[in-house]
């Protein structure tokens, strides 16, 4: 089940390079270069190589402009499916990696899972 866009939060992508995405439905996956999500995927992280962090999307439009900046960030979480200000209690709890994905399914900016 997905909540219809504008419920959704949409993402952008301005730049040159494909980004990696995350939805609790499909794990990671990536968005092309110069394209946006469709209306019907719910994204709820997005990877940047920048700072090696996930950009937790709430139902706002993301932007990645061309030099790969990511503008209207609601927070930033170390792992896919990590909730804002997650409490330390939680933050203990919740430990694990994000999903693994095949590696030829990895963009080169996201390192690859040590598992």
């Amino acid at each position: 089940m997905y909540w219809p866009w504008p419920l959704n939060g949409k993402v952008v992508n301005q730049s040159r390079l494909p980004v990696a995405v995350w939805d609790g439905e499909h794990g990671i996956y990536t968005l092309p270069a110069h394209s946006f999500s469709p209306k019907v995927l719910d994204i709820d992280h997005l990877y940047s190589s920048q700072n090696n962090r996930w950009c937790k999307i709430g139902l706002l439009k993301v932007q990645i402009d061309s030099k790969g900046n990511i503008n209207q960030c609601e927070c930033w979480v170390d792992n896919a499916g990590d909730a804002c200000n997650s409490s330390p209690i939680i933050a203990e709890i919740k430990s694990s990696q994000a999903p693994k994905v095949a590696q030829a399914a990895q963009p080169a900016s996201i390192p690859a899972s040590s598992n």
